[in-house]
């Protein structure tokens, strides 16, 4: 009788676990439209008791583009006391941030940001950056070939976050979602998606409804696959990395850390007009960031065509 009761409790947590993240339909073409996670409402920042802002990401180089104006938006829209963190691995998978988290590696670069300016410490850990500052918010992402594969988060996300929720239980744990390759791109993981741009970003936005929300420890998702492909549905067109790959050193960045803001705070960036470049960036190209980031986190799944079909770019 033991023998049997184990055996269905042993099929039971099998068919709980394949229903998290189990294989996709094949060679998916757009994001799923039926059970859909619901995403939460853009978090209000919940600042520490100095009320200065502390997000930690544990990233790679996406991160490093996504985060690189993010201090000075931050501090346009309000919060002048701010603290980012990035824990930087290029090219690092969720696999091999784990691996170097339980196996306290010091194979991270830290970037740290407390004054508008970057300075970076090589040879760190990530237990040394989750010690650090009392964060109040850490990103994860996965590797952007491995975005789409839903079979390269079902072992390392759940340990990963288990890891930093035993060191920063107080922390909200925020999902960064990356983007899709520019579609003349033909190196790298391009070949795993067909060489697809669409179809590699529905593949991305799936995991993330099906490998990522099913953590409940993930308290929102940052879209910013999302803004950089709604913003390629405008005048600036799929022109929007400066490798195929990594975002341009300017409007591309721009557009990331726009929502990076927008979705954090859940202020609206109408009012935001800092501009990193002027003689890169024209007042055109940023409306079309800003109408890119707003949709990205009205509507985070699904691409938003933009009304701005015309402008300056210098």
């Amino acid at each position: 009788m033991r023998l049997s009761c184990r055996i269905c409790i042993l099929f039971l947590c099998g068919a709980m676990l394949m229903a998290g993240c189990g294989p996709a339909a094949p060679q998916p073409t757009a994001p799923p439209t039926e059970q859909t996670p619901t995403l939460p409402e853009p978090a209000a920042t919940t600042p520490q008791e100095d009320d200065t802002l502390k997000i930690l990401a544990i990233g790679g180089s996406f991160s490093i583009d996504a985060m690189e104006y993010l201090y000075q938006i931050m501090e346009e829209g309000g919060q002048t006391k701010l603290v980012l963190g990035n824990l930087y691995n290029g090219g690092a998978s969720l696999g091999r941030h784990l691996k170097f988290a339980t196996n306290d590696s010091p194979e991270y670069s830290y970037y740290k940001n407390t004054t508008g300016t970057w300075e970076v410490t090589d040879g760190y850990t990530v237990a040394q950056a989750l010690a650090d500052e009392n964060w109040d918010y850490i990103t994860m992402q996965q590797s952007s070939g491995s975005s789409g594969m839903d079979y390269t988060y079902e072992d390392s996300l759940p340990q990963l976050i288990a890891y930093v929720r035993e060191r920063n239980p107080d922390a909200k744990l925020v999902w960064h979602m990356t983007w899709a390759y520019q579609q003349d791109y033909n190196e790298g993981a391009f070949p795993s998606y067909d060489k697809d741009q669409q179809k590699m970003y529905s593949m991305i936005v799936d995991c993330v409804q099906r490998c990522v929300l099913s953590h409940s420890e993930i308290t929102f998702v940052i879209p910013a696959g999302t803004a950089i492909q709604n913003a390629r549905t405008s005048f600036l067109g799929d022109t929007l990395t400066r490798d195929g790959f990594h975002l341009d050193l300017y409007i591309g960045r721009y557009i990331a850390a726009l929502t990076w803001y927008a979705a954090i705070t859940g202020n609206p960036v109408d009012d935001i007009t800092y501009n990193p470049a002027p003689a890169q960036i024209s007042e055109d190209m940023l409306a079309a960031a800003r109408e890119a980031a707003v949709n990205a986190v009205a509507d985070p799944y699904n691409v938003t065509q933009s009304k701005i079909t015309e402008g300056t770019r210098p």
